[in-house]
């Protein structure tokens, strides 16, 4: 019984610092699209830009 309550104690502190240490390594780069076509409003808090190469 100890050994598991122990692993869940560890598995609990992981999920809990989880978020943290993500948002640590977070890098953010600033492209500009110019013209390029978009959809939503040019004020949305996220921009989501795909790169695609057909081949």
């Amino acid at each position: 019984m100890n050994r598991a309550k122990w692993f869940f104690i560890g598995v609990l502190f992981l999920m809990l610092a989880m978020p943290f240490a993500a948002a640590a390594e977070e890098t953010r780069y600033n492209i500009p699209i110019g013209e390029s076509p978009s959809w939503g409003p040019e004020n949305a808090p996220v921009t989501i830009i795909e790169f695609l190469d057909y081949q």
